[in-house]
């Protein structure tokens, strides 16, 4: 009796230290999916700080202007189609602030906004070269890209240079379907009259915001 005991013992021992057997009793980790805030938007002004001004045209800075677009969409999104600043619209930088992709696509993701759209605008050595891009990364990203490319050039009346995919970690690391536009070149001269001398950050603003509503209708 006492044999069987010990070989009982001794089997009991082997399952609960052999890998194999352990193994199976180790349930795999689940990452939940995240739960979007119906019809939100997270909004990225490209750039930003001392060292990370984009390109440039004279005393145009990329950092300044992807800023000023950025916040006049803050504004009309707010006044126009009824958004909350930090419940159902977020900004990633408000000020002259350096900002790492990192941080950029870790607080949107921590406010689980439904949608990311980054303003940056192009530059080029030719200053006669001028066109509207949008930047996408993973599948989700395509429609929204197409939308906003396809009412930014046709509001600026310049061409539509599409999407493209883009390998940069604000697209990559985002939840949400996301979006770089690169509404024109700062570097062209016409577009450096424009801004100087017309309404042409709102004629891009009230584009993206339409693009938005499009996108989410």
């Amino acid at each position: 009796m006492k044999q069987h005991i010990l070989i009982a013992a001794l089997v009991t021992f082997f399952l609960s230290v052999n890998p194999v057997e352990a193994a199976k009793k180790v349930r795999p980790t689940v990452t939940p999916t995240p739960t979007f805030i119906p019809k939100s938007i997270c909004i990225d002004a490209g750039h930003g700080g001392p060292e990370e001004i984009g390109t440039t045209n004279a005393d145009l800075l990329e950092k300044n202007v992807n800023l000023d677009v950025a916040l006049l969409l803050r504004d009309k999104l707010i006044a126009e189609a009824g958004y909350i600043k930090d419940e159902t619209l977020f900004m990633t930088r408000e000020t002259d602030v350096a900002m790492t992709n990192a941080d950029r696509y870790d607080f949107c993701n921590s406010k689980n906004t439904a949608i990311l759209v980054s303003i940056h605008h192009n530059g080029s050595t030719d200053s006669s070269v001028d066109y509207s891009l949008g930047l996408y990364m993973k599948d989700s990203d395509i429609l929204l890209a197409q939308q906003i490319v396809s009412l930014v050039s046709t509001a600026l009346g310049i061409k539509s240079n599409g999407i493209s995919r883009f390998p940069s970690g604000v697209l990559l690391k985002s939840n949400m379907p996301a979006t770089i536009s690169e509404g024109f070149f700062l570097t062209n001269t016409n577009e450096y009259n424009l801004i100087k001398n017309s309404d042409r950050l709102i004629q891009e603003t009230n584009a993206l915001f339409t693009g938005i509503k499009n996108y989410f209708e």
